[in-house]
């Protein structure tokens, strides 16, 4: 009987205890059944997850505009921004991703760095879950996300190259000042040599900003990009020396040596200070400039400045326009929270409210093409002389060459910046410098 009556006791406490358990933890209760109108509530509807997003400042500030919309659509996802500079991000993911660590859960990641991380294996697969944005993004954006078919990166923001110009300077040269009929004086690269010769005899300005021995080749790849050329040809072999480059390179070479160009490297402070003091009349450069012009370096220049379409090499060229830079958003392959931090990469990068409030407020143009029918496009710019400039970056991705930047961008990006030491520092021959290159290129990535 004592055998019993213990056994007997023992299942009453343990049936008292599962059931006592079930009562306190809400996450054993099942899904209760939704009302009419009303959707089914998820078993974890109480859990608590917390995202880490690695960005950089100026990426954060767009998302932060759409943060309280997120949180009050996902109480639940906390979010954990850790900043740092671009350069610092890719060489910690690097590390991140070689060891399997879960940290973070979302990147941030510039296009020029995205086929990089890509190739390396680092990220989530997120195919299926584009899907329903493959025809809404800017069609170019998906290529470096891509590899063996898989897509691994979601677009965010597109750099559409435009020519923003002081129209005061230009109008002390005796120049057009209107936008349109300054894409139509200044159509050919050759129209934009003459105009800064004219600008610096008028006006003692010079044409733009860049440095010699150390250039960030914005200018040089911009105008690669609209003629279809690149670092490499269309079957990954390397092309830098074939002859159109070496046309791009010896042009820029005759502005620099005909004193045309302020010596600074593109987007560093001594560029944005000469901008500032209205040492040079144009940028010819992505959208995303619009934001660092009016309120990083010359906020005080409102309404000097307006945007014309960027010159091209010829008038029978049928692109007009190239891409400079964007970013797009990763999952971590390695992260614990990926459904998660697809809900946060689809709220701010696929909702077309979340794109245009970022594209407004941060200067940040979304690859999201949806959003260019909104009629936040047609809204004047008072510091650009209340021009509607978001409709010029639209007409400029419609005329954009779809060009990818591949996973050997960096590398070739940072030996081009040595041509022109060479070319500058020692004289070296554009065709013997750019030769050097592709050689020292072939050999490090393999290609032919």
């Amino acid at each position: 009987m004592k055998k019993k009556s213990w056994s007997l006791l023992l299942v009453l406490c343990m049936f008292f205890s599962i059931m006592a358990s079930a009562c306190s933890n809400p996450s054993s209760k099942p899904a209760e059944s939704a009302k009419p109108g009303e959707a089914v509530k998820p078993a974890d509807a109480g859990k608590k997850t917390k995202l880490v997003v690695w960005i950089w400042e100026s990426a954060k500030t767009g998302v932060d505009l759409n943060m309280e919309e997120f949180k009050k659509q996902y109480p639940n996802i906390e979010v954990e921004f850790q900043l740092m500079k671009s350069t610092d991000l890719y060489q910690k993911y690097l590390i991140a991703s070689n060891t399997g660590d879960a940290v973070p859960d979302i990147v941030s990641l510039e296009s020029t760095n995205l086929s990089q991380m890509v190739q390396i294996d680092s990220l989530l697969d997120i195919t299926s879950r584009v899907q329903p944005y493959k025809d809404k993004m800017n069609a170019y954006k998906w290529e470096d996300a891509t590899k063996d078919n898989k897509i691994y990166a979601m677009p965010w923001d597109s750099g559409p190259v435009v020519m923003f110009y002081r129209n005061d300077v230009f109008a002390k040269a005796g120049l057009p000042t209107d936008p349109k009929e300054v894409s139509q004086k200044i159509q050919t690269w050759n129209d934009y040599y003459e105009a800064a010769k004219l600008i610096k005899e008028k006006t003692g300005v010079l044409m733009y900003g860049d440095s010699k021995t150390n250039s960030s080749n914005r200018v040089f790849e911009s105008m690669m990009w609209q003629r279809g050329l690149w670092y490499f040809d269309k079957q990954g072999n390397v092309s830098v020396d074939s002859p159109q480059v070496k046309e791009v390179a010896d042009f820029l070479v005759k502005m620099q040596k005909e004193g045309l160009v302020f010596d600074a490297r593109a987007n560093t402070d001594p560029w944005g200070n000469a901008i500032k003091e209205g040492k040079f009349a144009t940028v010819v450069g992505g959208s995303w400039h619009d934001a660092i012009i009016e309120q990083q370096y010359a906020p005080g220049d409102k309404g000097k400045w307006s945007v014309a379409m960027m010159p091209k090499w010829s008038k029978d060229d049928k692109y007009v326009s190239a891409n400079q830079g964007g970013s797009n958003m990763a999952i971590n392959k390695n992260s614990k929270n990926p459904e998660e931090a697809w809900k946060f990469i689809e709220f701010m990068l696929g909702k077309d409210s979340s794109q245009a409030k970022m594209m407004t407020k941060a200067g940040l143009f979304p690859a999201l093409n949806t959003v260019y029918s909104s009629p936040d496009m047609d809204a004047p710019s008072a510091y650009f002389n209340n021009q509607p400039v978001l409709k010029m970056y639209a007409e400029s991705l419609k005329q954009t060459f779809p060009l990818a930047y591949t996973s050997d961008f960096p590398l070739a990006n940072k030996m081009m910046t040595d041509v022109w030491a060479q070319i500058f520092l020692n004289n070296t021959p554009s065709d013997k410098a750019l030769k050097s290159m592709a050689d020292e290129l072939r050999q490090k990535t393999k290609r032919k």
